[in-house]
């Protein structure tokens, strides 16, 4: 049995993890003087600490299956970005624009950057600190495999949404993708991850003090939606002009409207 200060000497260890593993990302930027490499490690850095969580304590079939589905969505999430943005040496303009703001050395900007991500990381893996928590002689139940299936579900839905993206970009340079899923909101990708993460922390409902777990899609919610969305829908804005605000008139931002219905 896990005891408090067990937990807290894990939760420790998950602290000094993420922040060497941000140092690491930090190098790896200034290497490749591209800042988007962030976004890798932050599908890393979650990945490792909900590992980290899992396996600290007694194994059993309900963290295996549980492991497995966070492998896929880090794999999915880190494959994608550093095939489509890193790989490319593409360069997300949300860096660009927020470092144009600093009035500090690029370098440094970007380290508390990176180690400010690394303790959202920290907050958003907790439902993975919860989980571990789940006894071991707990039996999965039907609700358990309803869950692990809408988790899944949801990646699938957000891989599609983030392809029909980058389909639409190759066809159709400086229009808006108002096609698919981006039909039904601005940004489905950031939707299908919340959900993801509602499912993760869903996970953790066997275990004590689970409903804390939903720190986690509530911090993303506000991350996504007050600090991510406004700042690419800006650039948005700027690249895009009218079209875009046309867009924003027509779509909601966040949660997709499934009753939209397709002008004549």
């Amino acid at each position: 049995m896990v005891t408090k200060k067990d937990c807290h000497v894990i939760f420790l260890i998950a602290s000094v993890v993420i922040f060497f593993h941000m140092s690491l990302i930090w190098v790896w930027y200034r290497c490749t003087q591209n800042p988007s490499v962030v976004d890798v490690g932050w599908a890393s850095g979650l990945t490792t600490i909900g590992m980290l969580y899992l396996y600290s304590s007694s194994i059993s079939s309900v963290k295996i299956l549980f492991s497995v589905v966070l492998l896929i969505w880090g794999f999915r999430l880190g494959g994608y970005l550093w095939f489509t943005r890193i790989r490319r040496k593409l360069v997300d303009k949300r860096y660009t624009q927020l470092s144009d703001t600093w009035k500090i050395a690029k370098p440094l900007g970007f380290l508390l950057n990176f180690q400010f991500q690394g303790l959202l990381i920290l907050i958003v893996s907790l439902p993975w600190y919860f989980i571990s928590q789940i006894p071991s002689d707990y039996s999965l139940s039907a609700i358990d495999y309803v869950l692990v299936f809408l988790a899944l579900l949801s990646i699938t839905a957000e891989t599609i949404a983030d392809y029909q993206l980058q389909s639409f970009k190759t066809h159709h340079s400086g229009k808006v993708c108002n096609v698919g899923l981006w039909f039904y909101s601005r940004h489905p990708n950031y939707f299908f991850e919340w959900l993801t993460w509602c499912a993760f922390a869903c996970f953790a409902f066997p275990a004590p003090q689970a409903l804390l777990a939903w720190v986690s899609p509530l911090a993303l919610l506000i991350i996504m939606t007050q600090i991510t969305a406004p700042i690419t829908e800006k650039g948005s804005i700027e690249s895009k002009g009218e079209d875009y605000l046309q867009y924003q008139k027509i779509t909601p931002m966040f949660f997709p409207n499934i009753f939209k219905r397709k002008s004549n």
